[in-house]
Protein backbone atom coordinates (compact mmCIF):
# COMPACT_ATOMS: atom_id res chain seq x y z
CA UNK A 1 0.00 0.00 0.00
CA UNK A 2 2.80 2.25 0.95
CA UNK A 3 4.46 1.96 -2.83
CA UNK A 4 0.91 2.48 -4.18
CA UNK A 5 0.42 5.40 -2.38
CA UNK A 6 4.13 6.97 -3.21
CA UNK A 7 3.00 6.32 -7.01
CA UNK A 8 -0.18 8.31 -6.44
CA UNK A 9 0.23 11.93 -8.53
CA UNK A 10 -2.56 13.26 -6.88
CA UNK A 11 -1.13 12.39 -3.47
CA UNK A 12 2.60 14.02 -4.69
CA UNK A 13 0.86 16.45 -5.75
CA UNK A 14 -1.32 17.37 -2.63
CA UNK A 15 2.59 17.40 -0.91
CA UNK A 16 4.25 19.29 -3.28
CA UNK A 17 2.19 21.71 -2.54
CA UNK A 18 1.82 21.83 0.90
CA UNK A 19 5.61 21.83 0.93
CA UNK A 20 5.43 25.35 -1.05
CA UNK A 21 3.13 26.61 1.65
CA UNK A 22 5.62 27.75 3.58
CA UNK A 23 7.29 30.00 0.73
CA UNK A 24 4.51 31.27 -0.42
CA UNK A 25 4.06 32.82 2.83
CA UNK A 26 7.67 34.00 3.18
CA UNK A 27 7.15 35.45 -0.16
CA UNK A 28 4.14 37.53 0.50
CA UNK A 29 5.94 38.85 3.76
CA UNK A 30 8.59 39.55 1.31
CA UNK A 31 6.49 41.46 -0.62
CA UNK A 32 5.53 43.75 2.46
CA UNK A 33 7.28 47.22 2.41
CA UNK A 34 9.39 46.24 -0.83
CA UNK A 35 7.55 49.33 -2.61
CA UNK A 36 8.98 51.42 -0.32
CA UNK A 37 12.67 49.67 -0.06
CA UNK A 38 12.53 50.52 -4.42
CA UNK A 39 11.58 53.92 -4.00
CA UNK A 40 14.41 54.66 -1.77
CA UNK A 41 16.58 53.38 -3.55
CA UNK A 42 15.41 55.02 -6.44
CA UNK A 43 15.48 58.30 -4.35
CA UNK A 44 19.01 57.80 -2.98
CA UNK A 45 20.71 56.93 -6.03
CA UNK A 46 21.36 58.51 -8.60
CA UNK A 47 23.06 55.57 -11.02
CA UNK A 48 20.49 53.34 -10.28
CA UNK A 49 22.10 49.80 -10.87
CA UNK A 50 19.69 46.29 -10.95
CA UNK A 51 21.42 42.88 -9.91
CA UNK A 52 18.88 40.04 -11.04
CA UNK A 53 19.47 37.05 -9.13
CA UNK A 54 21.94 37.99 -6.51
CA UNK A 55 22.34 34.97 -4.37
CA UNK A 56 25.15 36.05 -1.77
CA UNK A 57 27.04 38.33 -4.33
CA UNK A 58 25.87 41.63 -2.40
CA UNK A 59 26.95 44.79 -4.97
CA UNK A 60 27.19 48.17 -3.04
CA UNK A 61 25.19 50.44 -4.58
CA UNK A 62 23.28 48.13 -6.87
CA UNK A 63 19.55 47.07 -5.94
CA UNK A 64 20.19 43.14 -5.31
CA UNK A 65 17.05 41.21 -5.85
CA UNK A 66 16.30 37.80 -5.91
CA UNK A 67 13.43 34.90 -6.18
CA UNK A 68 14.33 33.08 -2.67
CA UNK A 69 16.14 36.25 -1.10
CA UNK A 70 18.29 35.48 1.92
CA UNK A 71 17.52 36.82 5.05
CA UNK A 72 20.78 36.64 6.30
CA UNK A 73 20.97 39.99 3.41
CA UNK A 74 18.42 42.59 4.16
CA UNK A 75 19.70 44.87 1.20
CA UNK A 76 17.85 42.16 -0.96
CA UNK A 77 14.63 42.27 -1.94
CA UNK A 78 12.15 39.44 -3.59
CA UNK A 79 11.48 39.58 -7.23
CA UNK A 80 9.90 36.83 -9.57
CA UNK A 81 12.02 37.44 -12.99
CA UNK A 82 9.56 35.98 -15.35
CA UNK A 83 6.88 38.25 -14.17
CA UNK A 84 6.34 41.81 -15.06
CA UNK A 85 9.07 43.98 -12.73
CA UNK A 86 8.03 46.41 -10.44
CA UNK A 87 9.56 49.39 -11.56
CA UNK A 88 8.72 52.32 -13.61
CA UNK A 89 9.77 52.23 -17.31
CA UNK A 90 13.79 54.11 -18.04
CA UNK A 91 14.00 53.69 -14.52
CA UNK A 92 17.98 52.23 -14.49
CA UNK A 93 21.12 52.89 -15.96
CA UNK A 94 22.19 49.31 -15.75
CA UNK A 95 21.14 45.41 -15.34
CA UNK A 96 23.55 42.40 -14.44
CA UNK A 97 22.64 39.17 -13.78
CA UNK A 98 25.21 35.91 -13.44
CA UNK A 99 24.41 32.24 -13.72
CA UNK A 100 20.54 32.87 -13.02
CA UNK A 101 19.03 32.82 -16.71
CA UNK A 102 19.71 28.99 -17.30
CA UNK A 103 17.46 28.12 -14.47
CA UNK A 104 14.78 29.79 -16.45
CA UNK A 105 12.94 28.42 -19.85
CA UNK A 106 13.54 29.93 -22.92
CA UNK A 107 9.83 31.78 -22.74
CA UNK A 108 10.38 33.21 -19.00
CA UNK A 109 14.35 33.88 -20.16
CA UNK A 110 12.64 36.45 -22.88
CA UNK A 111 10.25 37.66 -20.32
CA UNK A 112 13.43 38.77 -18.32
CA UNK A 113 15.41 40.23 -20.61
CA UNK A 114 12.22 42.38 -22.15
CA UNK A 115 11.35 43.60 -19.08
CA UNK A 116 15.22 44.48 -18.62
CA UNK A 117 14.98 46.34 -21.85
CA UNK A 118 11.61 48.20 -20.81
CA UNK A 119 13.51 49.41 -17.56
CA UNK A 120 16.17 50.61 -18.65
CA UNK A 121 17.01 53.96 -20.05
CA UNK A 122 17.97 55.06 -22.94
CA UNK A 123 21.68 54.11 -23.79
CA UNK A 124 20.84 51.86 -20.76
CA UNK A 125 23.29 48.35 -20.94
CA UNK A 126 22.53 44.80 -19.99
CA UNK A 127 25.39 42.67 -18.76
CA UNK A 128 24.35 38.63 -18.83
CA UNK A 129 26.62 36.05 -17.39
CA UNK A 130 25.71 32.32 -17.97
CA UNK A 131 27.02 28.99 -18.28
CA UNK A 132 28.53 28.73 -22.28
CA UNK A 133 27.01 25.35 -24.05
CA UNK A 134 29.52 25.28 -26.07
CA UNK A 135 32.09 24.95 -23.82
CA UNK A 136 30.07 22.56 -22.00
CA UNK A 137 29.65 20.44 -25.23
CA UNK A 138 32.80 20.15 -26.00
CA UNK A 139 33.52 18.17 -23.66
CA UNK A 140 32.92 15.23 -25.44
CA UNK A 141 35.40 16.32 -28.41
CA UNK A 142 39.49 15.54 -28.24
CA UNK A 143 41.58 16.36 -27.20
CA UNK A 144 41.10 16.58 -23.22
CA UNK A 145 43.18 19.51 -22.82
CA UNK A 146 44.22 20.65 -19.66
CA UNK A 147 41.18 23.06 -18.74
CA UNK A 148 38.92 20.30 -19.72
CA UNK A 149 40.55 17.51 -17.36
CA UNK A 150 40.31 20.62 -14.63
CA UNK A 151 36.77 20.85 -15.46
CA UNK A 152 36.16 17.72 -15.25
CA UNK A 153 37.79 16.30 -12.46
CA UNK A 154 35.95 19.23 -10.37
CA UNK A 155 32.74 18.89 -11.41
CA UNK A 156 33.26 14.79 -10.55
CA UNK A 157 34.74 15.40 -7.17
CA UNK A 158 32.35 17.95 -6.02
CA UNK A 159 29.04 16.67 -7.55
CA UNK A 160 29.53 12.97 -8.88
CA UNK A 161 30.06 10.73 -6.04
CA UNK A 162 28.58 8.20 -7.60
CA UNK A 163 30.53 8.57 -11.03
CA UNK A 164 33.40 5.96 -13.08
CA UNK A 165 36.32 8.00 -13.62
CA UNK A 166 36.42 11.68 -15.00
CA UNK A 167 34.22 10.80 -17.51
CA UNK A 168 32.36 13.62 -19.72
CA UNK A 169 28.99 11.64 -19.87
CA UNK A 170 28.87 11.47 -16.27
CA UNK A 171 29.57 15.54 -16.19
CA UNK A 172 27.40 16.36 -18.78
CA UNK A 173 24.25 15.03 -17.61
CA UNK A 174 24.55 15.91 -13.97
CA UNK A 175 25.23 19.38 -15.31
CA UNK A 176 21.97 20.17 -17.03
CA UNK A 177 19.82 17.27 -14.28
CA UNK A 178 21.22 17.86 -11.05
CA UNK A 179 21.71 22.10 -10.95
CA UNK A 180 18.09 22.91 -12.11
CA UNK A 181 19.09 24.31 -15.79
CA UNK A 182 15.85 24.78 -17.99
CA UNK A 183 18.05 26.17 -20.89
CA UNK A 184 21.39 26.58 -21.80
CA UNK A 185 23.02 28.89 -23.99
CA UNK A 186 25.30 29.22 -26.08
CA UNK A 187 26.65 32.82 -27.51
CA UNK A 188 24.69 32.56 -30.82
CA UNK A 189 21.78 31.80 -28.76
CA UNK A 190 22.17 34.29 -26.01
CA UNK A 191 22.71 37.14 -28.43
CA UNK A 192 19.76 36.22 -30.17
CA UNK A 193 17.95 36.19 -26.99
CA UNK A 194 19.12 39.49 -26.07
CA UNK A 195 18.32 41.06 -30.24
CA UNK A 196 15.19 39.64 -29.68
CA UNK A 197 14.68 41.88 -26.27
CA UNK A 198 15.52 44.53 -28.41
CA UNK A 199 19.18 45.13 -27.11
CA UNK A 200 22.30 46.17 -29.64
CA UNK A 201 25.91 46.27 -29.85
CA UNK A 202 25.84 42.91 -28.22
CA UNK A 203 29.98 42.23 -27.18
CA UNK A 204 31.29 39.19 -25.86
CA UNK A 205 33.41 40.00 -22.08
CA UNK A 206 35.61 37.89 -20.08
CA UNK A 207 34.12 37.60 -16.57
CA UNK A 208 35.32 40.14 -14.59
CA UNK A 209 36.55 42.77 -17.44
CA UNK A 210 34.30 45.38 -19.41
CA UNK A 211 34.80 48.77 -21.04
CA UNK A 212 32.54 50.33 -18.26
CA UNK A 213 33.74 50.32 -15.11
CA UNK A 214 30.25 49.47 -13.50
CA UNK A 215 30.50 46.01 -15.25
CA UNK A 216 34.03 45.72 -14.22
CA UNK A 217 35.22 43.32 -11.84
CA UNK A 218 31.32 42.00 -10.41
CA UNK A 219 31.61 38.57 -11.10
CA UNK A 220 31.49 36.28 -7.92
CA UNK A 221 31.43 32.81 -9.72
CA UNK A 222 35.11 32.46 -10.15
CA UNK A 223 34.60 32.72 -5.98
CA UNK A 224 33.06 28.84 -6.12
CA UNK A 225 35.04 27.47 -9.39
CA UNK A 226 38.24 28.90 -9.99
CA UNK A 227 38.84 31.78 -12.65
CA UNK A 228 40.53 29.23 -15.32
CA UNK A 229 36.83 27.00 -14.82
CA UNK A 230 34.88 30.25 -14.88
CA UNK A 231 36.30 31.76 -18.07
CA UNK A 232 36.05 28.07 -19.29
CA UNK A 233 32.29 27.79 -18.24
CA UNK A 234 30.66 31.07 -17.97
CA UNK A 235 29.16 33.24 -21.36
CA UNK A 236 29.14 37.34 -20.70
CA UNK A 237 27.68 39.39 -23.39
CA UNK A 238 26.61 42.88 -22.87
CA UNK A 239 23.98 44.79 -24.67
CA UNK A 240 22.91 48.34 -24.67
CA UNK A 241 18.99 50.26 -25.18
CA UNK A 242 18.83 52.72 -27.85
Amino acid sequence: MRDLLKQSFALVGVIKALRQIPFDVRRALWSIGREGDIREYLDTHPVRKLQIGAGYNMLDGWLNVDFNPYTRQPRQLYLNATRRFPFADAAFDYVFSEHMIEHIWWSDGQMMLKESHRILKPGGKIRISTPNLASITSLLDPPRTPIKEQYLKLSTDKHIPHAIGYRPGFVINNFFWDFGHFFVYDAETLELALRTAGFTDIQRWQPMQSDDSNFTGIESHQKIVGDEVNVFESIILQGVKK
